[in-house]
């Protein structure tokens, strides 16, 4: 970790009256243990982060290496009182304090992690055992690291951009496997007299992001017809690609060896596509243009959502402030923040500007699954002193001809 990014946990340390981050669990479940180790995968680990002081990493003896890469002092748990521990009522207790009272900390704790803390049991003895040590455990509202994390470094937006690679490239997989196919009573063949389905898009997906070493945690959206007319759905894989349909396709993979996500959708209607269809792509288009281009300094994302929403809705579409709790129409908000997580502050609801570093999608769409429509265009964005960064550059165009004959028999 840079000088900047411990600087600024400390900074948000301070404001907020934290003395000590004490970190349990596997660094690679939790987005705030991997940040302040470096991207390094540890397995039962504990950290302390003493504000403007100590910073202290355990890590399990075959991990050494990674320890010594993230830049942190460290222990490995064989140099530790673990295995005496052990015989303690409760040993993560124990050799949690005892690492608090390795490094001197005192003062207000804040606790993160991802192994036991759905434990209240564990957490009341840890609070009885902090106290006698003039520690005390909080709670906080908004996540001190989640916060810490919004802004990102030069460093991790490359990080970004890279996993944008293999995400624009899954995109050219995905069209060029239905434009290889022909048309037989509005349904896709292959070249080998095959229906081509809805799993075997997510396949070419699959491939071309392994190919990048890129991983689908969550899986990908490529719902077509009514199922892509609602926002969430990931489509049915044995479902049969069909001619004159909208398809929804939203990618958004992580790339394990940095932690970090990219996301973009784009829709695509197999053949030609209908007036409506296109009329309804275009708005949803200029929406998307209008997301980048409204942008001005001090602009809360919530501002930006609405000057987006109120187009749509000039637009004669229904949205959520002119039909509380549609499911129509534009029926969510305009993005969220990316980073170590798929989504992540900033999100729309927030008053608060958009600052300089931070990374967001900008996604609107328009959802009608009793028409067979869903039109979702959705790109990476980095604020910028200048504006909104375009990080996904990659084409919108609706139509993806049909280029492949059948088989002659």
């Amino acid at each position: 970790m840079n000088k900047a990014m411990q600087g600024r946990i400390d900074a948000l340390m301070k404001e907020r009256n934290v003395d000590v981050l004490l970190l349990t669990g596997n660094s690679d479940e939790h987005p705030g243990f991997w940040y302040l180790c470096g991207g390094h995968k540890f397995e039962a680990a504990m950290l302390v982060w003493k504000r403007g002081g100590k910073k202290l990493l355990i890590v399990g003896d075959m991990e050494r290496d990674g320890a010594k890469e993230s830049g942190l002092d460290w222990i490995p748990r064989s140099k530790t009182p673990a295995s005496k521990l052990a015989q303690s009522k409760n040993p993560k207790v124990a050799l949690l304090s005892w690492l608090l009272r390795k490094v001197r900390a005192k003062g207000r704790v804040a606790l993160y992690g991802a192994t036991g803390l759905e434990d209240t049991a564990w957490l009341g003895t840890l609070k009885r055992e902090l106290k006698k040590q003039g520690c005390v455990l909080v709670s906080e509202s908004v996540p001190l690291l989640r916060e810490a994390r919004r802004v990102k470094s030069e460093e991790e937006v490359e990080k970004i951009r890279e996993a944008g690679v293999g995400t624009r490239e899954a995109f050219d997989s995905l069209q060029r496997a239905i434009s290889r196919c022909h048309a037989h009573r509005r349904t896709l063949y292959t070249a080998r007299g095959e229906a081509l389905t809805i799993g075997d898009l997510k396949q070419e997906v699959n491939l071309a992001l392994a190919r990048r070493g890129l991983v689908n945690i969550y899986g990908s959206i490529v719902a077509q017809g009514e199922e892509g007319g609602v926002p969430h759905n990931s489509g049915t894989n044995s479902r049969k690609v069909k001619t004159g349909l909208p398809i929804v396709c939203d990618i958004f993979p992580k790339d394990p060896r940095s932690g970090y996500y990219f996301d973009m959708s784009r829709t695509f209607v197999p053949g030609k596509a209908s007036a409506a269809q296109k009329k309804a792509y275009e708005d949803v288009r200029q929406a998307a243009v209008l997301g980048f281009e409204a942008w001005e300094p001090g602009i809360s994302f919530r501002l930006l959502h609405r000057r987006v929403q109120n187009f749509l809705e000039e637009k004669g579409y229904e949205t959520l402030h002119s039909h509380p709790g549609t499911q129509v129409g534009f029926c969510h908000g305009l993005g969220h923040g990316l980073g170590l997580e798929v989504h992540e502050d900033p999100f729309i609801r927030g008053d608060e500007p958009l600052v300089s570093g931070e990374v967001i999608t900008i996604e609107p769409g328009v959802y009608y699954p009793e028409r067979k429509l869903g039109i979702r265009i959705e790109d990476v964005a980095l604020v910028t002193d200048a504006g909104l960064e375009n990080l996904t550059n990659y084409p919108t165009r609706l139509e993806v001809p049909l280029r492949g004959k059948a088989r002659s028999k």
